[in-house]
């Protein structure tokens, strides 16, 4: 049998406006009791045996599961007199536990897949219980607590906190697996006694294992009358429905070193962490949002023997300390610790190997992806470097390049990203703002194109037409059509090289040999070349490409609508921002690149002579695109 044991004796002083006479668990959460939310839960995962442990106003919720019939179940409610605290109470009903059984408290709201956690559970028969653990957006007033690499409750912080130290933020959500025979030492003790503050510690104590499972799906007490309204509102919108990991997860990945915290070349001790200005705001709008977030992040100073793993946790529990001081928390920190290559003093040997975990592989996505039940397709990677937007890639997410931190100069891999922005904050108001609106208006601009045709995006430098370009394959992709996206960026021809004007910085004869390739000799398969920014070098063959002959072509570049045709096949597109705004993106990409503000300006007032009357003559015929127009 599968048992869950409910504690329900709970009086509900602080919600008595709400409660009138009822007692807290049959306090109505849109249009059911709670209590009777929480026995679907149970019986929707196959538990056959229910204990409610009651107190105040028993009668009434005896009354209540006897109107519902006790919804097809072995329904016991038990009486257990005066409170004894939640673990005294569930003490007090010792002949009646089964042999192992779940503890749920009668003011929490949760919809949590309870054979996932059960399932967990069961790996670790040697367990005295499994608590269900969770980040939260108040941990300092919390209590936490604290697990190893291996799933074992180490610690218990219980609120309030020592102020001169840093904790992980796992909040103990008031969900356990227990084993029975675990509480044998303490079934004949008195008094008030609960599993957070007393039994578990002491279990701890006593030499018990513990095990914790981490989860981000939902689970809120309703002890307050805001909290009640926050859960009743969560309910009305679906996000409680759409939380449970039944249910595919939309998640945004964040590196860290440049992209959540200052760039120091190898982070190796806890002072040197400083979090980049309003990331507490970004990271809060994401919890606040049905996205995920988890951070994936090299960490090569353990292989090196730079930073132990200890140092290493230090250094994310000051992080999540300084996130939750402003609301915000991550749902999971991956990391890998190894490092490939060798010769360094005091490195460590096992862990200089060439692993699946370190980006551009994708072993920490994958770990996210399946963990939390990822929807690929609706999931976003957020770094700083080409070694992430090369992972995201490889795992088929959406990748956001930000402007902190190596800002992609790097120069170590040659995926391009699907949008640029100056930071983690701009990063998220993209993914939650922007592309759904942009995304709905390029839905409306892909009637007309058809298997195999050609799109052509132009547009002055910085503009946005490869977010555009990105973002309409996307609404291709949704009406079932393939698409592929050509940037002829790849095609710019090296300082020495590079002739007068603007078609004079590309490779025009060989761009014109690519499109009419692309026209008339499908399938093929084109050697890409890659340009390094800081070098102002193009390097041959850095990646290859596909091409079908149903694929629909995006290319999209500055001089992109002088390889199009006026034909009724080739679609042509100029893309345009406020100028004022292109000119800062302008004029930071090349402060980015190391040029002082008198060399940006100069250049930007060069291309304006060479450059902006061509495109924008080329820009005649096609459609306009503006963003200003597209996010109003």
């Amino acid at each position: 049998m599968k048992q869950v044991v409910i504690l329900a004796g709970g009086k509900g002083t602080r919600l008595r406006e709400r409660l009138g006479s009822l007692p807290k668990p049959l306090v109505d959460i849109c249009g059911i009791p709670l209590l009777e939310r929480q026995i679907l839960l149970a019986k929707r995962y196959g538990f056959t045996h229910v204990l409610i442990l009651v107190s105040y106003a028993a009668g009434q919720i005896l009354d209540f599961c006897a109107s519902r019939y006790n919804w097809g179940l072995d329904i016991r409610c038990l009486d257990d007199g005066e409170p004894r605290g939640t673990a005294g109470a569930t003490l007090a009903v010792f002949d009646q536990l089964a042999d192992e059984f779940l503890v749920m408290y009668g003011d929490t709201m949760l919809e949590v897949n309870l054979a996932g956690f059960h399932r967990y559970h069961q790996q670790f028969p040697d367990a005295a219980a499994t608590l269900f653990l969770h980040p939260n957006d108040h941990p300092h007033d919390s209590d936490l607590v604290e697990m190893n690499e291996n799933g074992q409750i180490t610690a218990f912080h219980p609120y309030p906190h020592d102020n001169s130290r840093f904790y992980p933020n796992l909040v103990n959500a008031a969900l356990y697996w227990v084993n029975r025979k675990s509480l044998s030492p303490w079934r004949h003790e008195s008094g008030m006694l609960d599993f957070g503050k007393e039994i578990f510690p002491s279990m701890l104590r006593s030499g018990q294992l513990l095990r914790g499972f981490n989860s981000p799906e939902y689970i809120k007490d309703i002890g307050t009358p805001p909290r009640l309204d926050r859960v009743c509102a969560d309910f009305a919108a679906g996000k409680i429905a759409r939380s449970s990991l039944d249910q595919p997860q939309s998640i945004v990945f964040i590196d860290r070193d440049g992209t959540l915290n200052r760039e120091v070349d190898h982070l190796d001790e806890i002072e040197k962490l400083e979090l980049l200005p309003d990331v507490g705001r970004a990271i809060r709008r994401l919890n606040q949002s049905e996205y995920r977030c988890c951070v994936v992040t090299n960490q090569p100073v353990v292989a090196r023997g730079e930073c132990s793993i200890e140092d290493l946790h230090g250094i994310h529990y000051k992080m999540e300390t300084l996130l939750g001081q402003v609301g915000a928390f991550v749902d999971r920190i991956y990391y890998c610790p190894h490092h490939p290559e060798r010769g360094f003093d005091g490195e460590i040997p096992e862990l200089k190997v060439v692993c699946d975990c370190r980006k551009p592989r994708t072993g920490m996505v994958e770990r996210g992806l399946h963990e939390l039940n990822g929807a690929r397709g609706n999931s976003w990677l957020v770094g700083d470097s080409s070694v992430d937007i090369e992972t995201a890639r490889r795992a088929g997410i959406r990748s956001i390049l930000v402007e902190t931190g190596y800002a992609g100069l790097d120069g170590r891999e040659w995926a391009l990203p699907d949008t640029i922005v100056p930071d983690l904050s701009a990063a998220v108001d993209f993914i939650l703002d922007q592309y759904p609106r942009l995304r709905t208006a390029c839905q409306r601009l892909v009637a007309d194109i058809s298997p195999g045709e050609l799109v052509f995006i132009g547009g002055l430098s910085r503009s946005g037409k490869s977010t555009f370009a990105n973002i309409l394959r996307d609404a291709i992709l949704a009406q079932g059509l393939q698409a592929k996206v050509l940037t002829i960026d790849r095609w710019l021809r090296s300082k020495g090289k590079r002739e007068n004007g603007v078609f004079g910085r590309y490779d025009m004869k060989t761009l014109h040999a690519v499109v009419e390739h692309l026209r008339t000799a499908r399938p093929v398969i084109l050697a890409l070349p890659g340009y390094h920014k800081l070098r102002r070098e193009r390097i041959e063959d850095t990646a290859s490409i596909e091409m079908l002959s149903e694929d629909v072509i995006i290319i999209e570049g500055t001089v992109a609508l002088e390889l199009a045709t006026h034909s009724a096949t080739d679609h042509r597109y100029h893309v345009e921002i406020d100028e004022a705004v292109r000119k800062q993106r302008v004029l930071r990409e090349y402060r980015q690149r190391g040029k002082g503000e008198t060399d940006a300006l100069r250049i930007y007032a060069e291309r304006q002579e060479d450059e902006s009357p061509i495109i924008q003559s080329l820009g005649c015929g096609a459609t306009r695109i503006s963003f200003a127009d597209f996010l109003e």
